[in-house]
């Protein structure tokens, strides 16, 4: 008995199998009438995942497998009733329906997986898994769909050529997962579990009877020609000019092996491109923007070298055509038998074809038993014809090693070197350590990174900040085992806490706390609460831009969220938040936001957020102060001392006592003879903000390749300074009542875009695009006295600034695109 039930319970941890069988001529109809499907093996017996991990699927779903001389072909049968499927249309890899996916491993070796999916009205999804969904893959492939009096059906044939793989291999990982939308219903055949998440694509099936499939390289050409005109003002306020052009490009990709892929692109256009999203960034942290052009996201997950907690990444592809259009970028891609992954990057940009800038990265990445790895990347940016002729270069090395046989926690690591301009004194490195345990129902981490003062990467890649060490701690928590709990189907717990102090001088950052609660209720909706402490002790050695830090003003924020029945078509989420600081200043926010399937062909989303700040401490500017007959005096205009032009000067009007009371104890600036000239100080103020957007996007479907996407935002934002204050030292803001500069601001924006796209034929597509921004900014950097009948921006209301948003002079653009896919 006890070595039956050994037996048993090593059969228990065997993948399950599943026989690929022999096709003769098929046609993807979505009727699975052909004899080859009667005769071929039948994988059934599907789990969930969610709403009930471990439970028996409530509906019955068998998958069939055949291996064709080209392709790969795959029957399921989803049987349902058919009143209840989900039939929704949607754009490509935006699944709204029900759906069957098949995910292929095909090198068998549980480190990444395409994954090919379509919903029961044909609407096809793909993706590259490599522990992370990278939907920005687009394969060419063929589907078809049919919903019959038991359920649906699906087939899919997925070209050898869209796969890379060696041909050795005599198995391949695969995997089905079964989505009922009503039910909010996730089966997978071989079970996926919260516990061993990390684990998934190593715990793939086998599928057998594929060792004799050829690899296939593949050959896609794909030209393109637009047409575009552009509608701006004219130098005469209020009259249009109108610029029309067209333009010729073209995509090459070009199977160099059956696993290494070559990607050029010449002249590319990403007119229908969604705009980004307009945000109030008043941090002294870049704005970085998701990457959403087609070439730029398509197989370039092999340069994933990121830095711990999201600080940055070698490459920031949004860099390349920043400054000018790309005149040609080309990408090598590829792996090796023995899990080595490669990739090298180049583009270069400029005006009128004519090349100004480069750019180039390269990446290894080694694959290691236990779902390890080693890697190597490298990027490097020249500007040739720009003044200083900038040039710079990053090399860094990563890894990550699963640690001991349950293989539950994960040590990585970062270590990176820049140079700018050959220049020793330039010199930059960072090191990044961290040790997460990676699977369980109780996952604690710890990490540390260091980030020298010369430490560069925003060339070619993106990062928030160097002259940094930081200790992070935390732990997530998965109460009950992922069971329910009280009112919860399942609820998580997060904790973290953060450390931080200036690399250059070991000045402490303070430290920052937060604890998330929250997960799904017995009702299918979404509740959390998240409660920050930020700011305790420290200093900020940011916030004044190069001169002296400023102690932290500590505070703590609650956050509280929630989201309707997942099941359901009309979905309404809320979210409030507010902070209070130590000194009184608070922060309130306001979200509201709803998501509505109309129908079979119409999906609308509407979002609204709100924000308020009152009298946070804010730095307002770097001023420069210069001693005068009439007494200290500043500018017409911020700047150094030693820059003030004596004719444009501003006296203060401060009496003798008071000025040197300002500056007692303060360092002067100097001149080139070591005499005072004056002083440079930051000024501070308490900072009132208003912002509001209002963000909608439509979706009406044709047909499951005939669509219209319309996306629009307005947005509002603005601010106003008083009780103005200067920093004498780190801990000592003295009152600055006769500062006679004042910044308020004010700005708003509104961008529209509608694009019609038919991908009349696989890969091949048609644009129709109209897009429209318009604007109104003031930002005041005027003294009281040019301000003289005027109310400040700030007085303007919301709705007033939105009407004044459309009173504004649009820009519009209107381009008609064309592209034809050539296969070999």
């Amino acid at each position: 008995m006890a070595l039956a039930a050994l037996l048993a319970a090593l059969l228990s941890l065997a993948p399950p199998t599943l026989r690929a069988g022999t096709a003769d001529a098929i046609a993807v109809d979505g009727v699975l009438d052909e004899a080859s499907w009667a005769t071929a093996e039948v994988a059934g017996g599907f789990t969930q995942f969610r709403p009930d991990e471990g439970a028996p699927a409530t509906r019955r779903t068998e998958v069939r497998v055949l291996r064709g001389p080209d392709a790969l072909y795959v029957g399921a049968t989803m049987y349902d009733d058919p009143e209840g499927i989900r039939t929704t249309l949607s754009r490509r890899d935006n699944p709204e329906g029900d759906f069957f996916l098949v995910a292929v491993d095909a090198y068998g070796d549980g480190r990444s997986a395409y994954e090919f999916a379509v919903t029961a009205s044909n609407v096809q999804f793909d993706a590259i898994n490599t522990g992370d969904e990278d939907p920005s893959w687009d394969a060419v492939w063929t589907s078809a769909t049919r919903v019959t009096s038991e359920g649906w059906v699906a087939e899919l044939a997925i070209p050898y050529s869209q796969l890379r793989f060696t041909g050795s291999e005599a198995t391949w990982g695969v995997n089905f997962v079964r989505m009922v939308r009503r039910l909010e219903e996730q089966t997978f055949w071989v079970p996926l579990t919260r516990e061993r998440e990390a684990n998934f694509l190593e715990d793939f099936g086998r599928l057998e009877g594929v060792a004799e499939v050829t690899p296939q390289r593949v050959l896609q050409a794909l030209p393109y020609s637009l047409a575009r005109t552009n509608r701006t003002e004219a130098s005469t306020p209020g009259s249009a000019q109108y610029d029309l052009g067209s333009e010729v490009g073209a995509d090459l990709k070009v199977g160099l092996a059956s696993n290494v892929v070559l990607d050029v692109t010449v002249n590319p256009d990403f007119g229908q491109v969604e705009a980004d999203p307009a945000q109030l960034n008043l941090s002294t942290f870049e704005q970085f923007f998701s990457e959403r052009r087609p070439f730029f996201l398509e197989g370039t997950q092999v340069f994933d070298l990121d830095y711990a907690s999201g600080d940055g990444a070698l490459l920031y592809t949004r860099r390349i055509g920043g400054s000018g259009p790309i005149i040609g970028a080309a990408k090598l891609t590829g792996r090796t038998n023995g899990g080595l992954s490669f990739g090298a990057l180049g583009a270069a940009t400029g005006f009128d074809f004519d090349p100004s800038r480069a750019y180039a990265a390269a990446r290894l990445k080694q694959e290691l038993p236990r779902q390890s790895y080693v890697g190597l990347g490298a990027t490097a940016f020249s500007a040739w014809t720009e003044s200083r002729s900038p040039r710079s270069a990053a090399l860094a090395a990563d890894w990550g090693f699963r640690l001991l046989e349950s293989r539950d926690w994960l040590f990585e690591g970062t270590a990176a070197t820049t140079a700018r301009d050959a220049d020793e004194d330039d010199l930059g490195y960072a090191l990044y350590l961290g040790l997460d345990k990676v699977q369980g129902f109780f996952k604690p981490g710890f990490g540390v990174r260091v980030y020298s003062d010369r430490f560069a990467l925003n060339d070619v890649g993106r990062f928030r900040q160097a002259d940094l060490i930081s200790l992070r701690g935390g732990t997530q928590m998965l109460w009950n085992r992922g069971e329910p709990v009280g009112p919860f189907r399942r609820l998580e717990s997060f904790v973290f806490g953060t450390q931080e102090w200036r690399y250059t001088d070991g000045t402490s950052r303070g430290f920052n706390g937060t604890l998330r609660t929250g997960g799904q209720l017995l009702g299918f909706q979404e509740v959390g609460a998240r409660v920050e402490a930020f700011g305790l002790g420290g200093y900020d050695v940011r916030e004044t831009r190069g001169l002296d830090p400023v102690a932290n003003v500590s505070g703590g924020s609650l956050t509280v969220d929630f989201g309707t029945d997942s099941r359901r078509q009309f979905r309404l989420y809320a979210g409030l938040g507010g902070a209070l600081y130590e000194d009184g200043a608070t922060n309130h926010s306001q979200e509201l936001g709803v998501d509505w399937i109309a129908g079979d062909r119409l999906t609308l989303s509407l979002e609204g957020y709100l924000e308020t700040g009152a009298n946070v401490r804010a730095w307002v500017t770097n001023e420069g102060f210069v001693e005068t007959a009439d007494g200290l005096a500043v500018g017409a205009e911020a700047g150094l001392p030693g820059q003030l032009d004596p004719a444009t000067l501003v006296p203060l009007g401060l009496t003798p006592e008071a000025s040197a009371a300002l500056f007692d104890g303060v360092a002067p600036v100097v001149g080139d003879d070591e005499a005072p000239i004056g002083f440079y100080r930051p000024i501070f103020g308490a900072r009132d903000t208003r912002s509001a957007s209002l963000t909608t996007r439509a979706n009406l479907l044709f047909s499951a390749d005939l669509s219209l996407q319309l996306y629009g935002q307005l947005f509002s934002a603005r601010g106003r300074f008083d009780d103005f204050r200067l920093l004498a030292g780190p801990d000592d803001l003295r009152p600055f009542d006769a500062y006679p500069r004042r910044r308020d601001f004010a700005f708003s924006d509104f961008n529209l875009n509608a694009v019609l796209r038919w991908e009349y034929r696989p890969g091949s597509s048609l644009y129709v695009v109209w897009a429209q921004s318009r604007g109104d900014s003031v930002f005041e950097d005027v003294l009281v006295d040019d301000r003289i009948g005027r109310g400040s921006p700030f007085g303007v209301s919301t709705p007033r600034q939105f009407r004044d948003t459309f009173g504004a002079f649009p820009n519009d653009t209107v381009l008609i695109k064309l592209s034809y896919l050539f296969m070999g």
